[in-house]
């Protein structure tokens, strides 16, 4: 736990996923030293009603000149805006995902958190979800051998947001999450993307990847196909959050969903005439408890209260945690437009 000495916090944006923040707070004994601005008065009385006694701020800067650091909650095109704000004010920063979008304004961002000294997490919630923090352990330990495939899904039958596609709503998480898992950057990107809602919007997205040592990879993500189950975050939507990872001595199957992890150790071995053999073990449960969005959330609050505290840089930091994936989902909209692959040097 933190001392008193942490500092007081302006959450911008009390909408569905920024009264997450504050259920997490509320978990950590913080929502007491946030004060909120959210110009919508619908979304300030859902936050009231949930929250007696919380405390709102009538703009901005009055908000950055009652405290030391903030977290923004808001929709994805004010990010670079209210980012850059809170930077200039001197504040440290929690900015959700996807932290801008695209890849010229996150270095932007970058290099004005340098030269101002501050502390920025960017919010991807996978990389602190229980199961992937886990298979990342794995992976490192060297369980799986050399890494030959990543696959995730990203995907269901939900709302189609008003402020973003299916690349920056949902593509982004495992944009991150590949590269981290497998520890080399991507190379290459081809990817085909689909308006089938007809509303000027990709609301499909089919990306693949090349990664440096070889591995390839395949993201799927948007919001017009069968969800598996229902979504903890979003009300009435139906949802697929799953990741395969496979390499020569290890499978793993995780559904962020229905919170299971299954791993299945072996390799495929030679026979005869050529072939070659699949020699597995029985797929085996790894018992983790449930992890819901607070949290997961929760965990990730807490490790940027500590970096702040030790001014220590963040885990998902602006050039790993948004940099980097503005520029896979940069060279993804190259790609789905010029019909080829694309270099990451390229999008770069």
């Amino acid at each position: 736990m933190l001392g008193e000495d942490a500092p007081r916090l302006l959450l911008l944006g009390c909408g569905a996923f920024g009264r997450v923040h504050l259920r997490a707070l509320a978990n950590i004994r913080r929502v007491q030293s946030v004060v909120v601005h959210d110009p919508d008065p619908a979304m300030r009385a859902a936050a009231a009603a949930e929250f007696p006694g919380l405390r709102f701020v009538d703009s901005v800067e009055d908000g950055l000149a009652r405290c030391a650091a903030a977290i923004v909650a808001t929709p994805v095109p004010t990010h670079a805006r209210l980012a850059e704000m809170v930077l200039r004010a001197d504040r440290d920063l929690f900015l959700e995902k996807p932290a801008v979008e695209t890849a010229a304004e996150a270095e932007r961002l970058a290099e004005l958190a340098r030269e101002r000294g501050r502390i920025v997490q960017v919010g991807l919630y996978f990389r602190f979800h229980p199961r992937a923090l886990t298979l990342k352990r794995l992976i490192l330990r060297g369980m799986f051998g050399p890494l030959h495939c990543l696959l995730a899904r990203f995907s269901g039958l939900k709302r189609a947001r008003g402020d973003s596609g299916a690349l920056l709503n949902d593509a982004v998480h495992f944009a991150d999450l590949l590269p981290w898992l497998a520890g080399v950057p991507v190379t290459q990107v081809f990817a085909q993307l689909a308006d089938p809602l007809g509303r000027g919007r990709e609301d499909l997205a089919l990306i693949q990847l090349r990664f440096a040592d070889g591995a390839i990879g395949f993201i799927e993500a948007g919001c017009v196909l069968p969800g598996r189950w229902l979504d903890a975050v979003v009300p009435g939507a139906e949802t697929r959050k799953e990741v395969i990872v496979a390499g020569r001595d290890a499978l793993a199957e995780i559904d962020f969903a229905a919170e299971t992890f299954m791993l299945r150790r072996g390799r495929h071995r030679p026979a005869e005439n050529g072939a070659w053999l699949p020699d597995y073990r029985p797929r085996d449960v790894v018992g983790l408890p449930p992890a819901d969005p607070v949290q997961v959330v929760e965990a990730e609050l807490l490790h940027f209260l500590t970096c702040v505290k030790l001014r220590r840089t963040p885990e998902a930091d602006l050039i790993s945690g948004a940099v980097l994936p503005a520029r896979l989902l940069d060279a993804a909209r190259r790609s789905a437009q010029e019909g080829r692959m694309v270099s990451l040097e390229e999008a770069g």
